[in-house]
């Protein structure tokens, strides 16, 4: 993330389908962020990162990640320093439990992501 490459993902199979979609990816910006007009419209705020919500099939949060001991030049600019991380599922229900299991599931990741990119204000 913090390195050349600004973001990155990893797909969950079942069937020869992508179930789970899991992504990061460097942001310029923190809580405000420009959301998709579908999360603007549908989406609920959820306690997870600096800024998170929950959707029909998917969940996000963005979260500033300090991290004053890498370099800055070109290839990662001073401005970025926020990370944002998005789980979409295909084919998941729409319903209350659903929306639950994604939120505890975007919490969890904030909670790895930070402690993985070594974020000095976690």
């Amino acid at each position: 993330m913090f390195e050349k490459q600004g973001d990155t993902y990893c797909s969950l199979f079942v069937d020869d389908h992508a179930a789970l979609v899991v992504q990061a990816v460097r942001r310029n910006s923190g809580k405000g962020t420009e959301w998709n007009r579908y999360v603007q419209k549908h989406g609920i705020p959820v306690q997870a990162g600096d800024e998170g919500h929950v959707w029909s099939g998917g969940a996000g949060s963005v979260f500033l990640c300090e991290r004053p001991d890498l370099p800055r030049g070109p290839a990662l600019p001073p401005s970025q320093k926020y990370v944002e991380l998005e789980l979409t599922t295909d084919r998941a229900p729409d319903t209350p439990r659903t929306r639950d299991v994604l939120t505890a599931l975007l919490k969890q990741y904030v909670q790895f992501a930070k402690q993985k990119l070594k974020c000095a204000n976690t």
